[in-house]
């Protein structure tokens, strides 16, 4: 097996497949990647198990051959060299790098001994597909909201509602919702699907990595192995799906509210980094809003430091309203809205906060209160 590549191509892809390399993986296979010449062609793939990532990619072969190399180190090479070419061949068990000023010899391991993973069979078979920067926006907004561990695995994943003209991006940890909800060209199906977070972040990443005139991410459902496809330009990545019951959320959603403020998120952040100076020592970051007209106050209390308060002012309708949330809840949907004019709307300081964007439909973001 021999090739030659240029070297910004090939630190690009090699940086997105060996992402998803485990550090500390059961089996020794895992912590490689593999490699694949087919008819002049160079196919590259990483695998944990749960989620696969392959990708062709441009090279000059020379020799066709298959072989597996393990891909921190080779990335991390390939990486802190700055020659234009790198010539790569595969001799006995060695798998040779060489420019003009640098070189290294990995050791490699079979390609058979690699995990199959699916792939593509009729790339127009796909079952939905997303405008790239709808795709990533989606995600921005809806992943943070996930659970981060295993205790319900249901929760550490976004739904995806797949509708004839619409695509709902669904997350929840229990204590905070995100849903947004994004237009496609009409496609007459209908699935609801659960897919780690994890999967969404990759593709989303790989999206933002590469400068492709691909305008589209491609969703192919891979239903013999119950596992999820995401095309993007010349990268794949596959993932299973979470099995189980997404809570039912469209109930908990107000119809109504009885305070609604008109917020410039900047003026809120700022407000919420004053305020975290205590709130961050409170058990929960729990911390008050107190609504009234014309302007929001913020307060924090602990007992062994102190109390620190905040003021913005804003457009209110409605009563008054004193309720307390996690200040670090309210950093994070802040942090992951693109938008400056925020609606903050609620009802009761038992009933959840709601965030909508100023002049869209199609995003809701749901915080859970803390008693006062």
């Amino acid at each position: 097996m021999q090739f030659s590549c240029n070297q910004d191509t090939f630190s690009k892809y090699i940086n997105i497949v060996s992402r998803i390399v485990n550090n500390k993986p059961g089996l020794p296979i895992l912590n490689n990647v593999a490699f694949e010449t087919v008819k002049g062609k160079l196919l590259m793939k990483t695998t944990d198990l749960e989620l696969s990532v392959n990708t062709w990619i441009g090279s000059d072969v020379k020799s066709e051959g298959k072989i597996t190399v393990p891909a921190k180190q080779l990335s991390e090479f390939v990486n802190s060299i700055s020659e234009e070419k790198i010539d790569f061949e595969v001799e006995k068990q060695s798998f040779n790098i060489s420019t003009d000023n640098n070189s290294a010899n990995f050791n490699t391991m079979p390609f058979d001994d690699f995990p199959s993973i699916p792939e593509i069979k009729d790339e127009k078979d796909y079952f939905v597909r997303i405008n790239k920067g709808d795709f990533a926006n989606a995600v921005n907004r809806v992943a943070f909201a996930a659970a981060v561990d295993d205790i319900k695995p249901v929760l550490t994943g976004i739904k995806m509602e797949i509708e004839a003209e619409t695509v709902s991006f669904v997350a929840t940890d229990g204590l905070r919702l995100s849903r947004q909800i994004v237009k496609i060209e009409k496609s007459g199906k209908q699935k609801s699907l659960l897919i780690p977070v994890r999967a969404f972040e990759e593709i989303s990443h790989i999206v933002s990595e590469l400068d492709s005139e691909d305008e589209w991410v491609k969703i192919y459902i891979v239903e013999e192995r119950n596992q999820v496809l995401f095309k993007f330009a010349d990268v794949e990545l596959s993932s299973r799906l979470i099995d189980g019951e997404f809570p039912e959320y469209k109930q908990i959603i107000p119809t109504g509210f009885k305070t609604q403020c008109e917020i410039n998120k900047m003026d809120f952040l700022n407000s919420l980094k004053v305020i975290n100076i205590i709130a961050r020592s409170v058990l929960g970051n729990k911390m008050i809003l107190d609504i009234a007209k014309g302007g929001v106050s913020l307060s924090a209390t602990q007992s062994d430091l102190g109390k620190n308060q905040s003021r913005f002012d804003c457009k209110v309708e409605g009563e008054d309203l004193k309720i307390a949330f996690s200040a670090k809840f309210l950093a994070d949907i802040l942090n992951h809205i693109d938008s400056e004019d925020i609606l903050f709307e609620c009802s009761e300081p038992v009933r959840p906060g709601v965030f909508k964007i100023k002049g869209e439909e199609n995003f809701v973001h749901l915080v859970m209160p803390m008693m006062l």
